[in-house]
């Protein structure tokens, strides 16, 4: 399904496989602290004499192949807010919110304004959401990165009290999906887009204007990673499960926040697609299962809800809708069903 994304340079069958032997490995590593969140978005861990009411949660990640186009457009500031907001989406699944952030930015030659513009956006967003910038490490790596190549990662450590901790047990039959809007492709999928517009060699393919999109494709390209707490913080304790869409797409990341005996009916007439997507499919020549695959397709992030607080979280949360509903898993069906 994912053939087009393999020839760009991410397989990502084999990346399973080889998470799969690295769990092996880490696992040896736990001791009672370690609390088990499965295929979870975050990593817990509880203290011994303190506060043992909270568990802390943690995360790290990188804007991947993104910064090849933000960087060539001079939107370095837009990878501080990215990384910072896409650590913070992953705490969300568990119920944490964020208490402190670290940076790692890594250079061929180290350059001045780009640190301080990345640095500028990651302190924005850390304090939007009250996190603390509190450390980090700037390497300059000639011969490891290219010209002007440089990486982008995110270090992030949150808490949520054992009560409010989101687990996949709560999920249960009857639930309803929610959908929330992304705000572009977020930090996925960019390898297979530099290689269908070929923006590596020819930047003033970025320029190029999108049927039904007032901005052009770099800008849209570009657009920050949405930040989803600030608007859930009202009713992140009426959810029974959050899904964060991010590599993998839906059929990957629904499938970590609910058992497996549940399946998550999703309704493809719920939402439109932004033409985003459909011009990268349409130029591309990808499959639409491989878009799904790929991409989140225009939905950021997924709550599962008990019916009871749907019209509560439909009103807070602006512009989201129903995606549809869990069921109960029948015969060999997959844990995600577009219908």
């Amino acid at each position: 399904m994912t053939s087009n994304y393999k020839k760009s340079g991410v397989d990502l069958e084999q990346s399973d496989l080889i998470k799969n032997k690295l769990i092996k490995s880490v696992m040896s590593t736990h001791n009672k602290n370690v609390l088990n969140n499965s295929d979870g978005y975050g990593g817990l861990f509880s203290i011994d004499g303190f506060n043992e009411n909270s568990i802390l949660v943690s995360t790290t990640d990188s804007v991947g192949t993104k910064v090849k186009i933000s960087a060539k457009l001079g939107l370095h500031k837009n990878l501080g807010v990215d990384i910072v907001n896409h650590c913070i989406n992953d705490l969300i699944p568990q119920g944490a919110r964020p208490l402190f952030f670290l940076d790692y930015l890594a250079f061929a030659n180290l350059d001045e304004k780009i640190v301080l513009d990345v640095v500028e956006g990651i302190s924005e967003a850390c304090s939007k959401v009250d996190c603390a910038v509190i450390g980090g490490e700037t390497a300059t790596l000639p011969g490891v990165y290219n010209e002007g190549d440089y990486d982008v990662v995110g270090f992030m450590v949150g808490s949520v009290t054992k009560e409010n901790l989101i687990q996949k047990s709560n999920p249960k039959e009857g639930d309803v999906l929610i959908g929330l809007p992304s705000s572009g492709l977020h930090t996925n999928g960019f390898s297979l887009v530099r290689s269908i517009f070929n923006s590596d060699n020819d930047i003033s393919v970025l320029s190029k204007n999108i049927n039904g999109e007032s901005k052009n494709l770099g800008e849209l390209l570009a657009e920050p990673h949405r930040e989803y707490l600030t608007t859930l913080d009202p009713v992140l304790n009426l959810i029974s499960g959050i899904s964060h869409i991010t590599g993998g797409g839906l059929n990957k990341n629904l499938p970590r926040v609910f058992n497996q005996n549940l399946v998550a009916k999703i309704s493809k007439k719920s939402w439109e697609i932004p033409p985003l997507f459909m011009h990268i499919m349409s130029e591309g020549k990808v499959s639409e299962n491989e878009m799904f695959d790929v991409f989140n397709m225009g939905v950021g992030l997924v709550l599962i809800v008990d019916p009871l607080h749907k019209n509560k979280i439909l009103t807070t949360c602006k512009d989201s809708w129903v995606l549809g509903e869990i069921q109960t898993k029948k015969n060999n069906e997959q844990n995600v069903q577009m219908i």
